[in-house]
């Protein structure tokens, strides 16, 4: 109990100083429009006037679209990956290292403080008027909703720990902004973030299908706007509790092998 207090007082800190760089949560929001204004408009003109295209419907993939720039806004809300590599270049991770916390769980919770925030007073409001004035595919059944929320969470989960253990590389490499580019274009890619799987060849299909981007925004959007129904869901949703447990592993080899070597140098 009282570790949990701990961690859900980071939680309580990570909303309120959201509250105060209000400038901070409109520039991302901002940010987010003119990316789905972009992908939007490319996608209506791929269409060109037709009703379908890979066996889905232009509301079903402009849905797809919107969802994934709300989700898009959600894992944007977190720490930042240059964050991390700041406070290891700085030494200001040692800080973090003689608290009585676990420093990954710390950030974890932090960051659903700031997503939270962001949900509750940007995103929300603004995609809940799109939805109900655009043309878009939303779920008929109410456990639609449930799986995408759930998958949604999980895929947060993943990024998370993905990006993080990224970040923590600046532990043993001088510079990560090269592999920090690559990171960020391969989950861009092949998580179906603004190109959904299904228009892959089936070679590059295949491979992603094979990596846990899937897990970040394709799984939630393919359930969301129907995709994937029935038992395609549950084997989904385990797709990415695997992807899940495996991200989180990685995190904690990282981390492990990290904090280990800052006691080194300190030693």
């Amino acid at each position: 109990m009282f570790r949990f207090r701990l961690y859900w007082t980071f939680t309580k800190k990570a909303f309120l100083r959201s509250a105060v760089y209000r400038f901070d949560v409109w520039s991302r929001l901002g940010s987010n429009l003119i990316f789905l204004l972009m992908w939007g408009s490319i996608w209506t003109a791929l269409y060109a006037g037709r009703e379908e295209a890979g066996g889905v419907s232009f509301e079903s993939m402009l849905t797809y679209i919107v969802v994934s720039q709300f989700l898009s806004g959600v894992n944007g809300a977190g720490t930042p990956l240059w964050e991390i590599q700041e406070k290891v270049r700085t030494g200001d991770i040692s800080l973090e290292l003689m608290r009585p916390f676990d420093v990954p769980l710390r950030y974890l919770f932090a960051d659903f403080g700031s997503v939270a925030f962001y949900i509750l007073t940007a995103l929300l409001p603004l995609y809940t008027v799109m939805f109900i004035f655009m043309d878009l595919t939303l779920p008929s059944a109410w456990e639609t909703w449930i799986l995408f929320i759930v998958s949604a969470f999980i895929g947060f989960l993943i990024r998370y720990c993905i990006e993080m253990a990224f970040g923590l590389l600046s532990f043993f490499l001088v510079e990560t902004g090269g592999i920090v580019d690559v990171f960020y274009f391969a989950m861009s890619l092949l998580s179906g973030s603004v190109i959904p799987l299904w228009f892959f060849p089936g070679w590059l299909e295949k491979m992603a299908l094979y990596l846990p981007f899937q897990g970040i925004y394709y799984i939630p959007n393919a359930i969301f706007i129907g995709k994937i129904s029935g038992t395609e869901i549950l084997l989904s949703l385990g797709v990415q509790l695997f992807w899940a447990a495996a991200s989180y592993l990685l995190l904690r080899f990282v981390w492990n092998h990290a904090s280990q070597k800052i006691v080194v140098q300190g030693g």
